[in-house]
């Protein structure tokens, strides 16, 4: 399990942390110092570890982690090894194996590093991945910084090969003994290569005894140093250091010698660099010229010295800048010859630090990459990738300095490729250690025309290159972007690189390819179906939309049927519908539909697309003198297509899609309505209904609900004409194997009609289909059961007593107060409306008590309506007190302000308009109504302002709510009797007349009666 698995790695790590930590006793060693850091490095890798687990406890993950759990605890264990040779060991031990042990610690500290990246989920937190991020970069920060006089002991025993000459192994000897402040042949330093000897017999287990070689290596080296002074023998070809051996041709190579300081005349005193344009002023001193130049501009007239100048004269200081110039060609040849030295050592730190120089170098000065190129550095540095056993750091360097090679040069460029490195490049691919230093090279390769052919003509490199577009690190992303994107694009490579969502080569290839590419192109477009947006957008460019449309348009069926295919596909996007639009491309289709050669395949995707740009440009049309008309010709031409026999019947499905998108878009609705109702376009939906086909039944039916909507009367007028439609939609929603689309159509199309045709209610009523409505009142599905309520308010009239009394019995009273709590604005205006005509007839339907008789003395009192004095129940008098529908109904006049507010305020004035008035105005007060009634007022709609006036002239008849409300709420009765209509206004001066306000207001109230 993962929590295991990164409970023991933590545990290990935290173990070899400890051994690293009280290895050492000599502390002023530079072995101390590498091994304290290790130490602190491998302590916080531990914690970091720690909490990693406790998230993963938290956040459990099933998989298992991929992690080479197995190659990491042999690599510890053998670096477990090493760090505790180094116990008890002499000073000369510990000093000679601080490069081995720098060299075999560094590889482990990247190899976790690398391994950090597998074992992190995504699911943990951000601050364990913050933790986790730092600790791989101290992993990555590379062993500590060493003192001058470690580190140069430390570079010369990474200098010592098998070609170093006895004088060199005498200058170890030296440094040696210095260091460790002996001298070099006394008794003492003699002791101590005994002690280093014996130390080798401790560590010959130490991994796989490379170590004790590499200490008995260095024995021999300093024994060769100790006896220079005897003449070398002739062919002595000195100790080996390391593992591999550097190819024989470079035996006599030179040693490492120091760049040489700069002369301080090379210095300028104002930019305290090496000077690259020196001049001399008036004073004798020599200055940079651009620093000189900004000295004087500064208005400054001394010398930068302080001396008095004469003049502000400048002239060029022809012989320093020669002298500078050939120091910096002697330190050039001079790194150079280091650079390649190391290269050519057997030594991984030397040959990175070698890699790390050339990278340098080119930096420095693009010339400079000429002079390593003509020392044959090129392939050295391939071959140094392509061995096996190169610790990855070491690869890595080696591609930067390739990269720094060959960027801007296409020279080396060309040889890299002579080389053979584009095939080392895509093998290094799969190695997702070395992946970002392979695309960075690819990417400057591929610039080259020359390179990029042979980078797309080599098997599995571009396939290779995809897989990293979707990598984490975003740059590298970007890298293989431009990498691909530079290749030469062959049929095969555009398609695999449109399938990883690179889609600009696929459009290009489209625009400007032959006839078989663009088909290729065009059928690729129509399998990717699950493009992200933004390749969508991509490749719905309008040179794209324009090809497919050309193609469409062509007498080429494969074209035709490509084109096709990849339209349907892009036009699913709203944006790329639009451009079908403006590239004429509805023209196209209308023509393909009308053809009698084309396929019914290739005519039912071809409405399919239309469907899908009527919707785009439903919400997205603009504006224009010749909109209506367009549209109209748009309508008239797609129900000749509806109702044409050669359409195919999943054709017309389609077509009454796309016209339920102009119906139904924002920009086109309105328009679109007015067009189909002018046209008589209810009744020829009608024929429609009855079609086996379920889609093209499905859409007709979704098409007539959308319609009818706003012109209920004219739905009715079409079906009452075609007999036994409202029959069919009826039985619609009978049907238990009918979908649910289908019945929510039906549903609307009933609820559209118009509510107030009573002979309509009664049809319906004998059709049995209260019930049916009733039943969907509890439907999951929220449009059924807003269509299904707004359907019943009909059947709550107060002129039909007896479907109030079924609708009572059915218990649909509780739902509608529940429904009032609704988030849809249409569930709550038909809630509170049936309420209030169930409220209605609430008074009518009331029962007084009756006396009790002598026999029923014993039985319990019956519980008397506070409001109507007598039995209420929900079920017989429909009670809004009892059915607690007072409080829901407030809340609605308290936050909302428009038409859900006027259908509540007339509900709750059921309760004020009859001759229990009084106990109405109680029961409203009591639930805080007045209150929210008046606070509601100032900002509700005109129609609400209305019941909220009448009601208030109930309120204020009762003395102590005109003592409490009156004043607080009289400017707002003065303000709204000022813009309401004369009914409203004469309320209002009876309200004012009650507070006694009406003489001293009266100037507001001549200003609003003379309106």
């Amino acid at each position: 399990m993962a929590v295991q698995s990164v409970g023991q790695l933590s545990h290990r790590i935290a173990m070899l942390a400890v051994a690293a930590q009280g290895v050492m006793n000599t502390k002023d060693l530079p072995t101390h110092v590498v091994l304290v850091d290790f130490a602190n490095t491998m302590g916080d890798l531990a914690i970091s570890l720690k909490e990693l687990q406790k998230d993963l406890e938290i956040h459990f993950q099933a998989e298992p982690i991929q992690f080479q759990q197995h190659d990491i605890e042999a690599e510890m264990t053998v670096v477990e090894q090493l760090v505790m040779a180094h116990k008890a060991q002499s000073q000369l031990s510990s000093l000679l194996s601080c490069p081995f042990l720098l060299t075999k610690l560094q590889n482990f500290r990247g190899n976790l590093s690398r391994g950090l990246e597998c074992i992190l989920p995504d699911t943990c937190s951000e601050l364990v991945k913050l933790q986790i991020s730092r600790t791989q970069q101290q992993l990555k920060d590379g062993p500590p910084k060493l003192g001058l006089k470690e580190q140069a002991v430390i570079d010369l025993l990474g200098q010592i090969t098998e070609t170093s000459t006895p004088l060199k192994c005498k200058e170890l000897v030296e440094s040696v003994a210095d260091y460790l402040d002996v001298v070099p042949g006394d008794s003492t330093f003699a002791d101590l290569l005994e002690n280093t000897k014996k130390d080798i017999s401790k560590v010959d287990v130490c991994d796989s005894g490379t170590f004790s070689t590499y200490l008995e290596n260095c024995i021999k080296v300093l024994e060769k140093g100790l006896n220079f002074q005897q003449e070398p023998a002739e062919g002595n070809n000195g100790a080996l250091l390391n593992l591999l051996s550097p190819p024989s041709s470079h035996r006599t190579m030179r040693e490492v010698v120091a760049p040489s300081s700069p002369l301080s005349s090379f210095i300028c005193p104002i930019t305290k660099q090496i000077m690259n344009d020196p001049v001399q002023i008036a004073s004798g001193q020599t200055y940079e010229r651009a620093a000189i130049e900004q000295w004087f501009k500064d208005g400054k007239t001394t010398c930068p010295l302080g001396k008095k100048l004469k003049n502000t004269k400048m002239m060029s200081n022809f012989a320093l800048k020669q002298s500078i110039a050939e120091w910096r060609e002697r330190n050039y040849n001079i790194r150079l010859d280091n650079a390649e030295f190391r290269l050519r050592s057997f030594q991984p730190m030397e040959q990175m630090r070698g890699a790390r120089d050339i990278k340098l170098l080119c930096e420095e000065d693009g010339i400079n990459k000429y002079g390593i190129a003509s020392r044959k550095m090129i392939p050295l540095l391939i071959q140094l990738i392509e061995t096996t056993d190169s610790p990855t750091n070491l690869r890595e360097l080696c591609f930067d300095a390739l990269t720094a090679l060959a960027l801007d040069h296409q020279e080396n460029q060309e040889t890299l490729v002579f080389e053979g490195l584009i095939d080392l490049l895509v093998r290094s691919l799969r190695n997702y250690n070395e992946a970002e230093p392979a695309i960075n090279l690819l990417k400057v390769l591929s610039g080259n025309p020359k390179a990029a052919e042979m980078i797309s003509r080599t098997p599995n490199a571009v396939l290779l290159l995809v897989t990293f577009l979707g990598h984490k690190n975003e740059n590298l992303v970007i890298s293989t972007k431009g990498i691909l994107v530079n290749l030469p694009t062959t049929d095969e490579n555009v398609v695999i690189m449109a399938e990883a969502n690179l889609m600009k080569p696929l459009v290009v290839r489209l625009v400007e390819g032959e006839r078989e590419s663009k088909i290729l192109m065009a059928r690729t477009l129509a399998r990717l179906e699950h493009m992200p947006d933004s390749s969508r957008s991509l490749a719905s460019s309008r040179d794209a939309i324009k090809t497919l449309i050309n193609m469409a348009n062509s007498e080429d069926e494969e074209e035709v049927d490509a084109a096709i295919l990849a339209l349907k596909n892009l036009s699913t996007a709203p944006t790329a519908g639009v451009v079908i639009a403006d590239c004429i491309g509805l023209e196209v289709l209308i023509r393909l539909l009308s053809s009698k050669k084309i396929s019914v395949v290739t005519k039912v995707g071809a409405s399919h697309i239309i469907a899908n740009v009527l919707v785009a440009i439903g919400n997205q049309w603009v504006r224009s003198e010749d909109m209506v008309a367009d549209l109209d010709n748009f309508v008239e031409t797609f129900f000749l297509l509806i109702s044409s026999v050669s359409t195919p019947l999943a054709a017309q499905s389609h077509l009454l899609q796309g016209l339920l998108g102009l119906v139904e878009g924002k920009h086109t609705g309105q328009v679109v309505k007015d067009i189909m109702i002018r046209r008589n376009a209810l009744s020829g939906l009608l024929s429609h209904f009855r079609k086996k086909e379920l889609e093209a039944r499905r859409d007709s039916l979704k098409l007539f609900a959308s319609l009818s909507r706003k012109h209920g009367a004219e739905a009715w007028s079409a079906v009452r004409i075609h007999s036994g439609t409202l029959q069919l939609l009826v039985g619609v929603l009978k049907t238990e194997d009918i979908s649910e689309p289908e019945k929510l159509a039906a549903a609307r199309i009933i609820s559209h009609f118009p509510a107030e045709d009573h002979s309509l209610t009664r049809t319906l009523q004998t059709l049995n289909i209260v019930p049916v409505f009733v039943n969907f009142l509890s439907s999951p599905n929220q449009s059924m059961q807003e269509a299904s309520l707004v359907a019943l308010v009909r059947f709550t009239f107060p002129e039909f007593p007896d479907l109030q009394k079924q609708l009572a019995e059915m218990g649909v009273i509780p739902v509608l107060v529940t429904l009032l709590d609704s988030r849809r604005p249409r569930v709550k205006i038909s809630a509170a409306h049936a309420l209030a005509n169930f409220s209605k007839s609430t008074p009518r339907l009331v029962k007084p008590i009756a006396s009790k008789k002598w026999w029923q003395c014993f039985t319990p009192p019956q519980e008397s309506c506070k409001l109507h004095a007598g039995v209420c129940t929900i079920e017989t008098t429909y009670c809004l007190i009892v059915a607690e529908a007072i409080h829901p109904l407030l809340s609605i006049v308290r936050e909302d302000d428009g038409k859900i507010t006027e259908v509540a305020l007339e509900a709750l004035y059921t309760l004020l308009d009859n001759e229990h008035w009084e106990r109405g105005c109680h029961t409203i007060n009591e639930a805080n109504g007045i209150s929210i009634i008046l606070q509601n007022m100032p900002k509700c709609t005109a129609r609400a302002q209305e019941i909220s006036i009448n009601m208030c002239e109930k309120f204020f008849r009762i003395p102590a709510y005109q003592a409490s409300f009156g004043p607080p709420s009289q400017m707002h009765i003065i303000t709204i009797a000022q813009q309401a209509s004369p009914s409203t206004r004469d309320v209002a001066g009876r309200i004012l007349r009650q507070l006694d306000l009406l003489q001293t207001q009266s100037h507001y109230w001549i200003s609003s009666t003379s309106k």
